[in-house]
């Protein structure tokens, strides 16, 4: 599909990636804040293998988008999630770490270089608002993701959750497949980069944003382990987190230089996605090692103090920052 030359920055190609981006964020959050919960025994190695997954990912993105089409590299990323949420009903949980590591590999490939298409198929004039809506539909998944997950998961076996899961991530693969991205010449980069993974100018903001996103996670898994109704529960928690996604992703865009966009996006998405499960895990390991659950409410409680003293220090750091 080619891109539309209105003036509207929801251009067909962007309604589509958008779409995408929701429906894979909804299938690896089905799967990978729920299988912690669901095999405690190995919750400990889930969440961290996970994290350095994407991690693992980050110093490649560059040089992934600039060698190869990035239409292709975010297909790759998608196929490559659904055929791991897919292998959770073959293996035994001894692989369950192992297997979240792939995940979150894959994961990273596909945040970034679907922030990369994204930017590509918006009009210049219109990348901060397009930034804005497809980081807003992503995090719309996580929340619907969630929701579906929990409800699921007490209500049908976990081989239902992971088909489930594995169907939404093959439906935002179709769609990506019809998404018409113009051809790039590669302009030659390293193959390790800190480009489209981490933007140093923006490290303050995006550690407010970890710690916020840290205190959410483990909010969440409290009211799971806590009320039967945790689907709704986790919905109430997550939404307002995903409303503020469009004003504090224009906000690590005005950190960033002009061919530093992608990368402003990247910071923001990655460290919300590493404080989210940091938490969910920092729960899991606690109760696992017998902390009351008063301990977990002070330590959420402490984190949620943290985040909002470093919101304090952050606008004024934005504003001498700031490049746009």
């Amino acid at each position: 599909m080619r891109k539309n030359n209105t003036d509207s920055p929801l251009t067909p190609g962007l309604l589509l990636m958008c779409a995408a981006n929701f429906l894979t964020y909804a299938s690896v959050y089905m799967v990978q804040v729920l299988l912690p919960l669901a095999v405690p025994d190995h919750a400990l190695t889930i969440c961290p293998a996970f994290i350095i997954g994407m991690l693992v990912a980050g110093p490649f993105h560059a040089y992934l988008a600039d060698t190869f089409r990035r239409k292709h590299v975010l297909q790759v990323a998608l196929a490559g999630l659904v055929l791991s949420m897919l292998a959770v009903n073959y293996l035994s949980p001894a692989f369950y770490g192992w297997l979240a590591g792939v995940q979150g590999l894959f994961f990273g490939m596909a945040t970034s270089a679907g922030i990369t298409i994204s930017i590509d198929i918006t009009l210049s004039g219109h990348r901060t608002c397009g930034n804005m809506a497809y980081g807003l539909c992503g995090r719309l998944g996580m929340v619907a993701g969630l929701m579906l997950g929990v409800w699921a998961a007490s209500s049908y076996p976990a081989l239902f959750v992971t088909y489930a899961s594995a169907i939404l991530g093959g439906v935002a693969l179709l769609l990506v497949s019809v998404v018409y991205v113009s051809f790039r010449a590669p302009i030659g980069v390293r193959l390790c980069s800190i480009d489209r993974f981490f933007l140093p100018r923006a490290w303050l903001p995006a550690l407010n944003v970890g710690v916020l996103a840290f205190a959410f996670g483990m909010c969440g898994v409290s009211l799971t382990w806590q009320s039967a109704a945790s689907g709704s529960l986790w919905m109430l928690v997550m939404l307002p987190l995903a409303l503020l996604v469009p004003p504090v992703v224009k906000m690590f865009v005005k950190l960033s230089h002009h061919c530093q966009r992608a990368t402003g996006n990247m910071t923001f998405h990655l460290m919300l996605d590493i404080g989210l499960i940091a938490g969910v895990w920092t729960s899991c390991a606690m109760d696992a090692k017998g902390y009351a659950p008063a301990d977990e409410t002070r330590l959420m409680a402490d984190a949620f103090i943290l985040a909002a003293l470093l919101a304090i220090a952050v606008w004024p750091y934005y504003k001498k920052k700031r490049v746009r």
